[in-house]
């Protein structure tokens, strides 16, 4: 593999791309809300469905071609991975004692998201830092004692 230089229009392009499959995520995310629970995976397949044909069946000649693919493709992966996530919930169970590789996998699988208040948070960081513990470090225990006054400040000085 070869790199070659980053431009400006090379940058412009890829930025496109990646705003329009975020987009097309987001998009496909708002299409799922309407519908039903009990076809929530049918509605999954025919989005991912109709973003691979969707992206397979344009051949982009403008900006406005190649953000209707990315778009496409944003749907069909947000989808996808949400399939994946599914399907694997029941699968793969990750406690506080789980190894590493366990955590990364779940990750992988979409399982590891802290902000899920039904799980804990399985992907926390391993690195633990005691010296930001308020209760082991004097400086933090200070900032705590100290009081803030209203001080006026005057924008003409």
């Amino acid at each position: 593999m070869k790199f070659g230089k980053i431009t400006s229009p090379k940058l412009a392009e890829n930025a496109l791309y990646l705003g329009g499959a975020f987009g097309g995520g987001a998009i496909s995310g708002g299409l799922m809300t309407l519908v039903p629970a009990e076809q929530k995976i049918y509605a999954r397949g025919g989005i991912i469905l109709l973003g691979l044909l969707g992206a397979s069946t344009l051949n982009p000649k403008t900006s406005g071609e190649s953000l209707a693919q990315a778009i496409a493709i944003g749907m069909g992966i947000r989808q996808a991975s949400e399939v994946v996530k599914e399907l694997t919930q029941d699968k793969i169970q990750v406690t506080a004692e789980s190894t590493t590789t366990d955590k990364f996998v779940a990750g992988m699988a979409g399982l590891a998201c802290p902000c899920d208040e039904t799980r804990p948070m399985l992907a926390s960081p391993v690195i633990n830092f005691p010296s930001l513990n308020p209760g082991s470090n004097p400086v933090l225990m200070a900032s705590r004692e100290v009081e803030v006054q209203d001080v006026p400040v005057s924008l003409l000085g």
